[in-house]
């Protein structure tokens, strides 16, 4: 009988609880109360190498003439390269093509378009170690007869322990920006709940540099460094 009256007296207790007050109890327990920011890292360093694309274009009134020209040129530009130090594990053909040259009718003309011509492009891509020699080696490229350059780009042997370091860098920025919402709306902040990366970006940081008046100096290229982020999306509990 006496543990029946203890049952009874307990729900008495439960059925007493003020609406409001059983709800706020539930609510924490489902952990509803929460900021969600996010915080961005970043750490800039010096690029460790370059990748760039040269080539070499030709023109000739038959295909075979064209091919033959641009063979010369396109095996005189590797050879420069390689003598330049870089290895041949990091010069690869990139695109090779060949297209007919068309005649431009003049204006008013009713005739179709011939074939006057045919152009072959040899383009190989190049990784340089030595980053300062880039100028010098643009330069050589030219005179043995590269004709286009693109695609510059530099790089990091190991990214990822550089964006290990911005990691941190960005979740206490969102730690921070959270307990600024916290503050400002009468909470306090608790603990981190989901904590989620998007996808990082390198953008280029780069800086000039003058070069001696009077003494032949190679093309301007400069690597400056390279800035790597990381963007999080931190979900932080909050408490009274």
């Amino acid at each position: 009988m006496r543990l029946r009256l203890a049952f009874i007296a307990f729900g008495a207790a439960l059925a007493a609880i003020s609406p409001a007050r059983a709800l706020e109890h539930s609510n924490d327990s489902s952990n509803d109360r929460w900021v969600e920011v996010s915080g961005e890292g970043s750490v800039s360093a010096a690029p460790d190498f370059v990748q760039l694309t040269l080539g070499v274009t030709n023109t000739g009134k038959t295909a075979g003439e064209a091919m033959a020209a641009n063979a010369k040129a396109a095996n005189a530009l590797v050879s420069l390269i390689k003598a330049e130090g870089v290895a041949p594990a990091d010069i690869q053909t990139s695109e090779m093509s060949i297209s007919p040259i068309f005649s431009q009718p003049s204006p008013g003309q009713q005739s179709a378009p011939t074939i006057t011509g045919y152009s072959v492009s040899n383009n190989v891509g190049v990784t340089l170690l030595d980053i300062p020699h880039l100028g010098a080696l643009l330069d050589k490229a030219v005179a043995a007869g590269a004709n286009s350059i693109y695609g510059i780009g530099f790089g990091h042997n190991d990214p990822s322990a550089l964006l290990d370091k911005a990691r941190p860098l960005a979740v206490a920025d969102a730690r921070r920006k959270a307990e600024i919402y916290a503050n400002a709306g009468g909470a306090r902040l608790g603990r981190l709940m989901v904590l989620t990366e998007e996808a990082g970006r390198q953008m280029p940081v780069a800086f000039s540099r003058a070069y001696a008046a009077g003494a032949p100096a190679p093309t301007p290229i400069e690597a400056g460094e390279t800035k790597l982020t990381v963007t999080v999306t931190a979900r932080f509990e909050l408490t009274q």
